[in-house]
């Protein structure tokens, strides 16, 4: 199912549809509300179209869509088991600013209370174009729990309607007949069993920290790098010359 994003219609995606319908998936083309009175109105609309697909599906969110879906209900959210974003603006963007759709501003309360709602998807791949600011690729790889992707040509345009980029997405996807590995976790005896209180640390998300981290593995990669010498050639051995007989007279 194909999330759309700000103000786009179902047309702006029907290049992508068709050519992931080429490879085998049944593809859906979602619509959103262009003027919701809320944004719980916006997403309680999204909501029911995900609820109507008979199995669990793997969505894939252009741009704000991917922000729609990280605040979707229980339940709608248990159907989507891949999650799929390109281009999302995980942090917001200027463009938001000062307009009706400010929780999207950059940096916005709304943008860091949810961001990391994201990572309650079985799988969660944050794709983006290499040069594209709203979503630096280089957090893509400490955000997301799948592999990331870089498309080669930027734009909220070109990530969904470019035949490049769109290469580049059928070569992620695969086939339906693919297996992608979600791996379940183990099941605990119930006579043994626990309970316990899992705590995660999103701190090491956040966007300075992680700067801050990469420059202190710069500096121990720099100080902890040995100098090695170039190992000597060794001489090939010799065998020693046999003795010439001597006839006795």
């Amino acid at each position: 199912m194909i999330v759309p994003g700000f103000l786009a219609g179902r047309s702006y995606y029907s290049r992508l549809k068709s050519n992931l319908d080429n490879l085998g998936f049944k593809v859906g083309i979602l619509s959103t509300l262009r003027d919701p009175l809320s944004l719980e109105e916006a997403v309680q609309y999204l909501a029911k179209q995900i609820l109507t697909a008979p199995n669990e599906v793997t969505l894939i969110a252009h741009n704000t869509g991917g922000l729609l879906v990280l605040i979707l209900p229980d339940e709608a959210r248990r159907k989507v088991k891949r999650l799929i974003t390109l281009g999302t603006p995980f942090h917001g963007s200027d463009r938001f600013t000062n307009t009706r759709q400010s929780y999207w501003g950059y940096e916005s309360d709304w943008v860091k209370t949810n961001y990391k709602n994201a990572l309650f998807f079985p799988l969660f791949q944050p794709l983006s174009a290499i040069e594209d600011f709203s979503f630096p690729p280089q957090e893509s790889t400490e955000f997301g729990q799948g592999r990331d992707l870089w498309f080669d040509i930027p734009g909220n345009y070109n990530l969904v309607r470019r035949n490049e980029n769109i290469r580049t997405l059928r070569e992620f996807l695969g086939t339906p007949k693919d297996n992608f590995a979600i791996l379940p976790s183990p099941k605990a005896n119930p006579e043994f069993a626990v309970p316990k209180k899992i705590e995660v640390d999103f701190s090491k998300y956040e966007p300075s920290v992680y700067k801050k981290n990469q420059k202190k593995l710069a500096v121990k990669k720099k100080t902890g790098a040995k100098k090695t010498t170039p190992a000597k050639k060794s001489k090939p051995a010799t065998k020693p010359k046999a003795k010439k007989k001597v006839k006795k007279r």
